[in-house]
């Protein structure tokens, strides 16, 4: 039945006409293949410009320089505040401004320092920060050397580990005088070791 058909159909067709086949009938034609071309580029452009300024904003803080201390040298104190004795004395370290990929805060305690003078009369700072496991350290109530409360390591005041489980010297920080007052660099270094490493 369906080879009379075929038979019938070719009867029909003229000479050199051309044997039509199912893809030829879904294939588009030329201006519709432009068309569908078009609107694919309008929608890619559309999608770009939606996600690439999201992406952007998601991924900014990784791109960005985070600043999570202060880097610039801060103020401290008045110079004077040091005695010439070489006694040494506490001092807050308190970042004016800290920023981070976000925000920016004001007044931010970094920690503390213990300002001295050396014999020459130059000044030396040192981190109150045990290097040992990140305890405050303090000065002895003799004022002759730095203790730790939590593990009993003990500093001389140029910073020399004396005693104790810390396996270095306390962690000198950059400071000068400049006016009149006390310009402080704060540094963190990695807690533990024999080795001064930057956190």
């Amino acid at each position: 039945m369906a080879e009379r058909e075929d038979e019938v159909a070719a009867a029909d067709r003229a000479p050199g006409e051309r044997v039509s086949s199912a893809s030829d009938a879904l294939a588009p034609d030329p201006a519709r293949r432009l068309l569908i071309a078009g609107t694919c580029a309008l929608g890619g452009a559309v999608a770009a410009g939606v996600i690439v300024p999201a992406a952007r904003m998601l991924l900014y803080p990784r791109t960005a320089r985070v600043v999570v201390t202060a880097t610039e040298p801060i103020d401290i104190g008045a110079a004077a505040a040091v005695p010439a004795d070489g006694r040494a004395v506490k001092l807050a370290v308190v970042a004016p401004t800290v920023r981070d990929a976000w925000t920016a805060k004001t007044n931010v305690p970094l920690g503390a320092a213990f300002v001295r003078r050396d014999q020459a009369g130059n000044l030396v700072a040192l981190s109150s920060i045990c290097p040992h496991l990140g305890c405050a350290v303090a000065l002895a109530a003799d004022e002759k050397q730095f203790v730790c409360p939590c593990h009993d390591s003990s500093f001389a005041l140029t910073g020399e580990r004396q005693a104790g489980p810390a396996e270095r010297d306390l962690d000198p920080l950059p400071i000068e005088e400049v006016g009149g007052r006390l310009k402080l660099t704060w540094r963190q270094y990695r807690i533990g070791g024999s080795t001064r490493e930057p956190a």
